[in-house]
């Protein structure tokens, strides 16, 4: 742990505790601010009615049903019932409220339900009287108002200029009104023609806790990181003590060195200063202790490296931007031509290595590498030789494989003439046979070629519309020969609504799926064979293909015509060795790389081995091929 790490902890504890006091003295202020601002609300001004209707909302409006409204007939007045609605349509919590009413003209007010009322008489006249009562539970004798007792009912004349002021009741859940709540008061008023209550004004206050917002989460969240921080700290401290041990051992350990590398330096790349550990006898005399770490390696790199090394040592030696790229390494190096010493190798090794933490330390080396570039070289030149005589040997096969191809399909030609032309059942059975037999020997070259392309780099995928039940046929008339020499079971399942008329690559599929099963025949000395073409259309114009070759448990018995198919391949040696037979998985795969697929194994314990692979087709028409069964061929033995 260096210093310069623990300088890091100490400053972000210091700027936490700031941030946390700064932060703590903005919400306790702006809360303070907010719930102690006076929000007003007049009916008669309509700007602030419009501002209003999106957090709260207050109306004074009359009752009106049947027994809201009454006439006092022994003095001719009417009486009616009156209700203060608060809506609080904000996010926070109105804490308190009052409501000022001002009368317009002569009326008497009578009640209000709960809370104390302010009434103002006689404004603007020198017998002006202001008294606060609960009108709902009040005392005659403590009453200085004007009023009058009509069938002990309370009335205090008010005329216009008058008003009266509503405090709530806080035990009757007049206030506080939480967010999305409303309160309704109601009241009474008595009066001779008519009564106009539309001239109010509305006070409110809001409320917020100190524990809310988006200010109090940053608070907590700065606590969590200045106990954080500070835990880093007193481990910071205890690191750095055994670290100061452990580097004193390294020291004295990485002198033994001294007999690989030219110089061996410990590099601070907090602290940009060199710990020397190993350097040749009067260089370390020479080196600029006076300047950092990066200075001194760029006065290093001028003064050793030839001219044309120079630019790229001075970027790879960088040790400012050495701790990224350094991360998740072991260690990075550079080759160059020392003046002094020839060919040398410059190597960065991370001293901090398993650690979480990022680097902090590395070990500089300079090692002379004359003999070591002499054997690469020698070796390069070996392997380069022999990739040259693989590439001849490659284009020659394949050029020749070609010349071979010409007088097969030559011959598949005009053994075709025979089967088209021949009346003889005999003789174009014969002919089919030599053509199944060249079509095989066709595939065969065809495989040489690719094979040989894929070494040089050079395959090219030929795609074609292609019949999918025309080309089961053919593949099954190629391999046919092989699985009755076998004697094993072969089966086709085949989703029947997939099309039939597709794009693509056949020869290469087929190809392929003739590769995989000629593999498998190798290796199935008694079971089957199971093809399987499963699918589904994506779009329009695509169908996804999975292909698998499946071993299998065979359901049937070897019959006497397999029997003598074995005994006439035998004895008349149709067919080679079965490892002559077997194409290179490495084909098969690189034809499937080529086509975007991948060719996949699964093992599984006494159920054999399957080999498949994805691959998307395009449609060319979208009729399915339907139910599809192996056709018999035509060859007889």
């Amino acid at each position: 742990m260096s210093v310069g790490f623990k300088k890091r902890i100490r400053t972000a504890l210091i700027a936490i505790f700031m941030l946390l006091v700064l932060c703590m003295t903005i919400q306790y202020f702006s809360i303070t601010a907010f719930n102690s601002t006076k929000h007003t609300f007049s009916s008669m001004d309509k700007g602030m009615i419009d501002e209003m209707s999106d957090e709260t909302s207050m109306d004074i409006h009359y009752r009106g049903n049947n027994t809201s409204t009454w006439i006092k007939r022994d003095m001719d007045i009417y009486g009616i019932i009156s209700d203060v609605r608060v809506y609080n349509g904000s996010s926070s919590v109105i804490s308190s409220w009052t409501l000022r009413v001002n009368i317009k003209g002569p009326c008497y007010i009578n009640q209000f339900w709960n809370g104390d009322v302010e009434i103002h008489q006689h404004v603007g006249r020198d017998d002006e009287v202001i008294q606060t009562l609960n009108l709902a539970n009040y005392d005659e004798k403590e009453i200085k108002l004007d009023y009058i007792i009509n069938e002990s009912d309370l009335l205090i004349p008010l005329d216009e200029g008058d008003y009266f002021v509503y405090y709530p009741e806080e035990s009757m859940r007049e206030m506080p009104i939480k967010s999305g709540d409303e309160t309704v008061v109601g009241f009474i008023m008595y009066y001779d023609d008519n009564i106009d209550l539309s001239d109010y004004t509305f006070y409110y206050y809001f409320s917020r806790s100190y524990f809310e917002g988006p200010v109090f989460l940053i608070i907590c969240l700065l606590l969590v990181w200045e106990f954080f921080a500070f835990g880093m700290y007193l481990t910071a401290m205890y690191v750095y003590r055994k670290a100061d041990r452990e580097m004193e051992l390294r020291k004295s350990g990485l002198s033994s060195m001294s007999g690989l590398y030219t110089i061996i330096y410990i590099v601070d790349l907090i602290e940009d200063k060199i710990i020397p550990v190993s350097y040749p006898e009067g260089l370390d005399k020479i080196r600029p202790r006076n300047l950092g770490a990066n200075d001194q390696f760029k006065n290093l790199y001028k003064l050793d490296a030839v001219e044309s090394y120079i630019e790229p040592l001075m970027e790879f030696g960088n040790l400012k931007t050495l701790p990224k790229r350094m991360e998740n390494r072991n260690s990075i190096s550079i080759e160059y031509v020392s003046k002094r010493f020839g060919w040398s190798r410059i190597r960065f090794i991370n001293m901090d290595t398993g650690s979480d933490r990022p680097v902090e330390k590395v070990l500089f080396t300079i090692e002379q590498i004359n003999e070591e570039k002499k054997e690469i070289d020698r070796i390069l030149s070996q392997v380069e030789q022999a990739e040259s005589k693989s590439r001849v040997k490659s284009a020659f096969l394949a050029g020749i494989s070609r010349e071979i191809r010409t007088p097969i399909t030559v011959m598949l030609k005009l053994t075709d003439l025979i089967v088209n032309r021949s009346n003889d059942d005999l003789i174009r059975s014969y002919a089919k046979s030599v053509i199944s037999s060249g079509k095989v020997l066709m595939a065969e070259v065809n495989s040489v070629i690719d094979y040989s392309n894929l070494e040089a780099g050079e395959l090219e995928l030929t795609p074609a519309d292609y019949s999918l039940r025309g080309f089961l046929d053919e593949m099954y008339e190629l391999i046919m020969p092989r699985i009755k020499y076998k004697g094993i079971e072969f089966q086709v399942d085949i989703t029947d609504t997939i099309p039939d008329k597709m794009h693509g690559d056949s020869v290469r599929l087929m190809q392929i799926l003739i590769t995989l099963i000629m593999y498998t025949l190798s290796r199935n000395k008694t079971g089957g064979i199971r093809l399987g073409i499963f699918g589904k259309v994506t779009d329009e114009r695509k169908v996804h293909l999975l292909i698998s070759v499946k071993e299998i448990e065979s359901s049937r018995r070897i019959d006497e015509k397999t029997r003598s198919y074995q005994k006439y391949m035998q004895s008349e040696g149709g067919l080679p060795p079965e490892k002559e037979n077997e194409i290179s998985i490495d084909l098969v795969q690189g034809l499937l790389q080529a086509m975007g697929a991948i060719l996949n194994v699964s093992d599984t314990y006494g159920d054999g081995n399957d080999y498949y692979f994805e691959i998307d087709q395009e449609i060319v028409e979208r009729s399915p091929i339907g139910q599809y069964s192996l056709r018999e061929s035509e060859i007889t033995w």
